[in-house]
């Protein structure tokens, strides 16, 4: 039997800040983050909104998302991100036409998301 003290690497989970470049366009208290690849940074949403006989729907909600330390290559630059709700609203014909004028102002407020994102791919804040 030996004398020598023995020894055994155990792996414990270490929490302490970490601190973080911001960009300027990031709108996320951060607070659900736990790991590195969890630190993800979102700009302000914009969605469309469109009132109903129920009330109000806001829907193809957007923004610009960065998952700066992300294990999928793929993520490491901003995308848009967005998020579409499956909701049924019956419209007559007159509401229809209000909704894809809206709907339709909404997708050039996208179109411009998509060029501060490629703005941001670009090196730019």
């Amino acid at each position: 039997m030996s004398t020598e003290p023995r020894t055994v690497t155990v792996n414990i989970l270490v929490a302490k800040s970490l601190e973080i470049d911001e960009p300027d366009w990031c709108r996320d208290p951060h607070t659900g983050a736990q790991f590195r690849p969890d630190i993800t940074h979102n700009g302000p949403e914009i969605y469309a909104t469109f009132d109903t006989r129920l009330g109000t729907v806001d829907y193809l909600r957007a923004w610009i998302s960065h998952a700066p330390y992300a294990a999928l290559q793929a993520e490491l630059l901003p995308v848009i991100a967005i998020e579409i709700d499956a909701e049924i609203v019956s419209l007559d014909p007159d509401g229809l036409r209000a909704f894809t004028a809206v709907t339709r102002a909404h997708l050039d407020t996208l179109d411009q998301l998509a060029d501060e994102a490629d703005h941001i791919r670009g090196g730019g804040q």
